[in-house]
């Protein structure tokens, strides 16, 4: 959440740089820089995975393919509402397989806006632009209260 981060303590509870797509202090997530573009209408990653995010032999786990949809999804909804904001449903449908260490090119575009959702379309094409995967995902706000509570 790059663009989105501010000082307050509930910023430093819901984000401390560590989240796997986009989490800069991550050394074992995939640190790309989300492209917010149209007041939020668009987001564009470019992401090279690692060969170790792989399912079979050089093929990108389907797994990672999602979670980079998400992404894409989630941050047209954080864009949007000018908030953090979470998925709260994700449809993928996979194309053709992915390989690794390969530059992966993800857009989103928002498709629908009310007061507490956003829905917002997605895929990821290789250069070629071989269409990889595609998803439709739907996103609301979340407050400091969406952050769970450590058990005693």
């Amino acid at each position: 959440m790059t663009d989105m981060q501010s000082d307050t303590s509930e910023d430093l509870v819901l984000n401390d740089d560590h989240c796997f797509v986009c989490g800069m202090k991550n050394p074992f997530g995939l640190q790309v820089k989300p492209e917010i573009e149209a007041g939020g209408a668009l987001v564009r990653i470019v992401c090279t995975p690692a060969e170790h995010l792989q399912g079979w032999a050089n093929i990108l786990h389907g797994g990672i393919l999602s979670t980079l949809l998400d992404e894409a999804i989630t941050y047209v909804g954080i864009s949007t509402f000018g908030q953090h904001a979470v998925t709260a449903q994700l449809e993928v449908r996979f194309r053709n397989p992915a390989p690794t260490r390969v530059k992966l090119f993800v857009s989103a575009e928002r498709i629908k806006v009310s007061r507490r959702l956003v829905e917002a379309k997605a895929e990821v094409r290789l250069t070629d632009g071989t269409l990889i995967a595609t998803g439709t995902g739907k996103v609301v706000p979340v407050s400091e209260s969406f952050v769970p509570k450590t058990p005693e």
